[in-house]
């Protein structure tokens, strides 16, 4: 649904209401069913109905439920292919308890029972998904992998010993198809074109998919290729962050409270604090809280993606195969970021007259500073207009050999795979400033920013500028990310004293990540070493790069560089967005060399210059080393079937991180008519550090299942302790140290302070705890519901002053600001599910099918506090509910899905750079997809559209005033055939 409601339809008395009537229906079909028995028995000799389609990838994911060693859920081919989605992300949002992230309204990310991506795991027939891009994330981004490519997702949400660690929340299992499994030849392509109502062109998508068997079918060949040019856009609006510079009401009340002067009740008590740092801070508590930033954005993607993978697999003997995939991945993309903004980073920005305060201390009203003191103070350049140019490629291949080894009672897999990642990026951009006093800034009642000007000014007229400024950045970033991988399992039939298999295998894995972003240092001895960042910012009347800029130049330069954007910023959205404009006057990035020195934009600096290695912003190795003993069970207590697994798992995991160390000196430079002494900050110089860290963890799981009505109700226990390692970026030691040499250190006991990752960081651990009963009543229909907690021992929390550390191991100690280890958060929810097809309906009707699921989540003793008003916040990523609402058609020549998928407000990040946490109000999303299958043919048509209902993704720091951010991202439409032989 669209936020112009506030949030997404409390989900409760609707899916309730859905629930029972497919209960009720269920019940219904099984009535019909039991009194059809007979009619259908006597048929059977004389026709085998096959069922195909929608219905039967439902039959396929509820038989793989049924059968699993644990909690699972489950999509089949068919299923993915029905569902109207596009990658991998979309299709799992679908499944009980996954929440999904998205990014220009595609699916970027999943949560899995409330926890975040990076806590999960996501593998491709048993190979890691490499993730982040190097950022830093561990989290896999699922709009590199298209739907098409996929035999089966399992969403492993309980764990067994043989599972490969990583997923706190559950582990995502992808498995694409193997040639050797085809009954015939497979040849199907598909095409289509793909229309963003915010975009004027029609794109393309397309899939080819081949497999064959050759040499008496011991040769197995398949390839799989989707070609996808995707053109997305996100308009935004936005206050960037709230920061609090200034008291503007004088309130007796304080704002928030700042740690170390919570026992000041008056303003008027600060004064008393003679460090004049101190007494800010102090009186810093009753400053109101006011936009950093409010701007307007458009945001253009050009995408062009292909995905392909082979397959071959020989059959050697009946009882080994072997097989090689290649799977490839490439994107390239350009990003247009339109920006329309005023700049209120200081106090000094604006006017504490005529200012509104609400009654929570939030500035909803406010008028710019009169005069300009300076080109960067009061009024000075303090409107903007920019245009970004993000040109971005990145490239993945994963290269895997393995074999399956098949005895009468000894089974024996394993494989040997090696994956890249790279991506370069190089970014340019342009902006231009005016100097214009008094600007009215408001905010509606959502907190949607609209800005009055004088009547003398015109952000349109290059004229206006004349007494502003204009400026270019190029910012150029190189990221590797590698892993090899070696795993061998091996299975061994028993059938004795009540276990069936004995299971057994080791697993070795290397990951590394590099990233470069610039760099450029000072080196301890003096030695200079160039960043690759290049800025350069108009002066007027001085000379820059060899150009002297007058008021006239500049002007000429908005003249001929800028021009209007697209006159339809947030066309297509139902909800209100006040006094916005459709479009504004921009430069261009492409015409920046016509008018600046662009000699410096040079990519080849990124890594080394003037001879001198770069310093990595970080380089990170991880090695593992896992082994691992299960036993799988299966006896009788009485009539009831009893089966399960249980087994332990051991995991060596060796860190080592490299990143570059700031040091900054605070020294006495003279002293004052009075004798006290001046002091400065002087930076003296960046080199490379590196630390290594070793953890194990041993890893028990136990499962069982009860056939409490025998193939019909299963009741399944669980147990295990599972792990998930930090972020890479959260362990890298690049600190930026302030060491005190003025002689205040030594006198006063006072500590040198950092910045920095911390690599001593233990993983995220905890015990998790499943209970799940399933009513498989018939192929079509089942009843599910699960109760699920986690008993997190070990989990992160963003960065914390710790005072006295030994960060580099060598006996130094600092204050360092850093991330660190907390104890105690708690996770638990219920999981409800239901699906059936009315198959008893009299035709056309039985056709017909539902599926409906519903999570609650919560957590407890978290850990994590706003810095705003001392509050705990919630478990990141974990919305209170989130549902599903599925219904289909599917029979003969007619295929019709309608899928809804909404989700309550969640925590994005606990803190972002003013140090406020980040929610996301929850959403509602419409999906529907129609399909015409031309009989006897092969060939079918299809429709679709994503977002339907128009939804937009709406940010704040908690009050609902406090808008970070509104993203809105269109409607988008599909029309292609496809043709399967």
């Amino acid at each position: 649904m669209s936020y112009r409601n506030g949030r997404a339809v409390r989900p409760g008395k609707l899916l309730s209401c859905a629930a029972v009537g497919l209960a009720l229906a269920s019940m219904g079909g099984t009535a019909w069913g039991q009194a059809a028995t007979q009619v259908a028995q006597a048929e059977e000799a004389l026709e085998e109905i096959i069922v195909v389609g929608t219905r039967a990838s439902l039959q396929s994911a509820i038989d793989r439920k049924k059968n699993a060693s644990t909690v699972v859920d489950s999509i089949v081919a068919e299923d993915v292919a029905s569902f109207p989605d596009k990658n991998v992300g979309e299709a799992l949002q679908r499944i009980t308890g996954v929440q999904l992230s998205r990014a220009f309204g595609e699916g970027e990310s999943v949560s899995i029972r409330g926890v975040e991506p990076d806590l999960n795991r996501v593998e491709i027939n048993g190979v890691s998904v490499l993730g982040g891009a190097g950022t830093g994330g561990r989290g896999a981004d699922l709009r590199d992998m298209a739907s098409e490519l996929i035999k089966s997702i399992d969403v492993f949400k309980g764990f067994t010993a043989d599972m490969t660690e990583g997923g706190v929340g559950g582990t995502v299992s992808i498995q694409t198809r193997r040639p050797l499994e085809l009954k015939s030849t497979l040849f199907s392509v598909s095409a289509a074109g793909q229309y963003l109502d915010l975009q004027k062109d029609v794109t393309p998508r397309a899939n080819v998919t081949y497999g064959d068997k050759f040499m008496d079918d011991r040769l197995g060949v398949l390839v799989n290729v989707t070609y996808d040019k995707v053109q997305t856009r996100g308009d935004f609006l936005r206050n960037t962050e709230w920061v609090a510079l200034a008291d503007f009401d004088n309130s007796p009340n304080k704002t928030r409270t700042v740690e170390g002067y919570e026992s000041y009740a008056t303003k008027a008590s600060c004064s008393t604090i003679t460090n004049s740092a101190n007494r800010t801070s102090c009186q810093s508590q009753w400053n109101d809280l006011s936009p950093r930033i409010p701007r307007y954005g458009m945001w253009y993607r050009d995408d062009k993606r292909v995905t392909a993978m082979g397959t071959l697999q020989y059959q050697v003997t009946d009882n080994l195969d072997v097989y090689v995939d290649v799977n490839y991945n490439q994107r390239d993309q350009f990003l247009t970021d339109y920006n329309y903004s005023i700049d209120l980073t200081s106090a000094a920005r604006m006017s504490l007259l005529n200012a509104v305060v609400d009654e929570n201390h939030n500035v909803i009203e406010l008028t710019t500073a009169a005069t300009a003191p300076t080109s960067t103070t009061g009024a000075g350049n303090i409107f903007g207009s920019q245009m970004r140019g993000f040109d971005y490629e990145l490239k993945s291949h994963y290269y895997t050999g393995g074999f399956n080894w098949n005895g009468d009672r000894l089974k024996i897999n394993g494989f040997y795979s090696t994956s890249e990642s790279t991506m370069n990026s190089d970014s340019n951009s342009v902006s231009i400033s005016a100097t214009v006093p008094s600007i009215r800034i408001a905010l509606s009642d959502k907190g949607i920013p609209s800005f009055t000007f004088p009547t003398n000014f015109d952000p349109a007229n290059p004229e206006t500028y004349r007494n502003g400024g204009a400026g270019i950045q190029y910012r150029p970033e190189e990221v590797e990310v590698t892993e090899d991988a070696a795993k061998l399992d091996v299975d061994y039939d028993l059938d004795r004293w009540g276990l069936t298999v004995l299971e057994a295998g080791g697993q070795w894995r290397k990951t590394g990540s590099l990233r470069y972003a610039g760099g450029g240092y000072t080196a301890l001895d003096g030695t200079v070493v160039p960043s690759a960042n290049v800025t350069s910012n108009v002066a007027l009347g001085t000379t820059t790069s060899g150009l002297t800029w007058s008021p006239q130049r500049l002007v000429d330069f908005v003249r001929a560089a800028a021009s209007l954007t697209p006159q339809n910023f947030y066309k297509g959205y139902g909800g209100n967005i006040g006094n916005v404009p459709r479009g504004w006057m921009a430069p261009d990035v492409n015409v920046i060399g016509d008018w600046f020195d662009t000699s410096g934009f040079n990519h080849n600096l990124i890594r080394e210059a003037n001879g001198y290695a770069q310093i990595p912003a970080h380089d990170i190795s991880e090695e593992v080393s896992a082994g691992y003993l299960k036993a799988n069970f299966a006896f009788d207590v009485g009539d009831i079937p009893v089966s399960g697994n249980f087994g332990v798992r051991y995991v060596q995991t060796d860190v080592t991180a490299t990143g570059a160390l700031t040091r900054r000196e605070r020294v006495v430079v003279g002293q004052t008519n009075t004798g006290q002494p001046i002091t400065e900050i002087q930076t003296r110089g960046v080199t490379s550090v590196s630390i290594n860290e070793k953890y194990s963890d041993t890893l028990p799981a136990f499962n069982i299942s009860f056939g409490l009505v025998p193939d019909e109700v299963i009741v399944r226990l669980g147990y295990a302790k599972v792990m998930a390692r930090p972020k890479p970026t959260d362990l890298v030691p690049s600190a930026n140290c302030l060491y005190d040499l003025t002689g205040a250190n030594e006198a006063e006991n006072l500590l040198d302070t950092c910045s920095s990752g911390n690599p001593d960081l233990d993983p995220y651990r905890a015990d998790q705890y499943d209970l799940n009963v399933g009513w498989y009543m018939n192929a079509d229909t089942l009843l599910s519901a699960s109760y699920f907690y986690k008993d997190v021992k070990s989990f992160i929390l963003a960065r914390t002053l710790v005072r006295n550390v030994d960060l580099f191991n060598d006996g130094d100690r600092f204050d360092v600001t850093m991330p660190i280890n907390g104890t105690g958060a708690q996770l638990d929810g219920i999981e409800l599910s239901a699906q059936t097809a009315f198959t008893f309906l009299p035709s056309p009707f039985d056709g017909l099918g539902a599926s409906v699921n519903y999570t609650y989540s919560r957590a407890k003793d978290v850990g994590l506090v706003n810095s705003l008003d001392g509050s705990d916040l919630p478990f990141p990523g974990l919305s209170k509910h989130s549902y599903n609402l599925i219904a289909y058609y599917d029979k003969d020549e007619y295929n019709v899905r309608v899928a809804y998928n909404g989700r309550s407000k969640w925590l994005q990040a606990a803190a972002e750079r003013s140090g406020n946490p980040v929610f996301r109000d929850g959403t509602g999303y419409l999906d529907a997809k129609a399909t015409y299958r031309v009989p006897n043919s092969g060939l079918s048509f299809f429709v679709e559209g994503k977002n339907l209902t128009g939804e937009a993704e709406r940010t704040t720091s908690g009050d609902d005033i406090r808008l970070g951010e509104l993203a809105y991202s269109g409607k988008r439409y599909y029309v292609g055939a496809s043709y399967k032989y």
